[in-house]
């Protein structure tokens, strides 16, 4: 039996990962990282000394495209109810490489005490395809604060950059995030990512929110911008 943490390199599967590895032992763990090629330089960093924390390898797997070129070869955006990213990007070589173990494996997933209702429903897909998922934090009562505190205060790690301004540690841009105020953060602390985004708007003539481009939301004065709500992006690797 294989026990494949889902690595995202975000706090939540960074715990889970010392959890199972502290349970299990290392020969038969697998951290399992799906390498999107879009995400912030400093989460490499963070994987990287997690690892070396650990005393764990971690195992890569891509699909080899990048979100923009995924976006450019589906001629569209994703998004919450479309998220071709997370299905091609991460999903997809996932599930290749464990078809290929050849044994059964149970999957360690990084939803927290705060996301009962989103474990719930990933244990349910997971059954429908005969596969086994457990929930360490939740096991354990660990909420998302509980894990970047471990992680910074206990292990002396720093966190990735990107939680210094988002929830989560996904791509940048995550075209999931449902909320104004996520985007909002991406035009102030990362500009680059964001005007790719707005070009892919305008590109594909397909925008994010329905009542507003990207590229308007950008002009809105700051004061506006403080209206909108706290980003809600959903983590991907815990989504699968």
């Amino acid at each position: 039996m294989k026990h494949v943490v889902k690595f995202s390199g975000g706090a939540a599967s960074a715990v889970v990962a010392k959890l199972v590895i502290d349970e299990i032992g290392h020969d038969d763990v697998i951290l399992l990282y799906s390498d999107t090629k879009s995400e912030h330089p400093d989460a490499d960093r963070f994987r990287a000394q997690i690892c070396d924390f650990l005393k764990h390898e971690m195992t890569v797997v891509a699909d080899g495209r990048d979100l923009w070129e995924l976006i450019d070869d589906n001629h569209t955006l994703p998004g919450q109810f479309m998220p071709f990213c997370t299905q091609l990007l991460k999903q997809r070589p996932s599930d290749r490489f464990l078809k290929a173990l050849g044994e059964d494996f149970i999957s360690y997933l990084g939803f927290s005490i705060d996301e009962i209702r989103r474990a719930q429903r990933s244990d349910a897909r997971a059954a429908a395809n005969g596969e086994r998922v457990a929930f360490p934090l939740i096991n354990a009562g660990l909420s998302s604060d509980d894990c970047k505190r471990i992680i910074r205060d206990e292990w002396g790690i720093c966190l990735p950059e990107p939680y210094k301004y988002l929830k989560h540690n996904n791509c940048i841009p995550c075209f999931k995030a449902g909320a104004k105020g996520y985007w909002a953060a991406i035009a102030k602390h990362y500009p680059e990512q964001f005007e790719r985004a707005c070009q892919a708007e305008e590109k594909w003539n397909y925008t994010v929110f329905r009542d507003i481009t990207l590229r308007q939301l950008k002009d809105l004065s700051g004061r506006e911008i403080e209206m909108f709500p706290d980003e809600d992006t959903t983590p991907c690797m815990c989504a699968l």
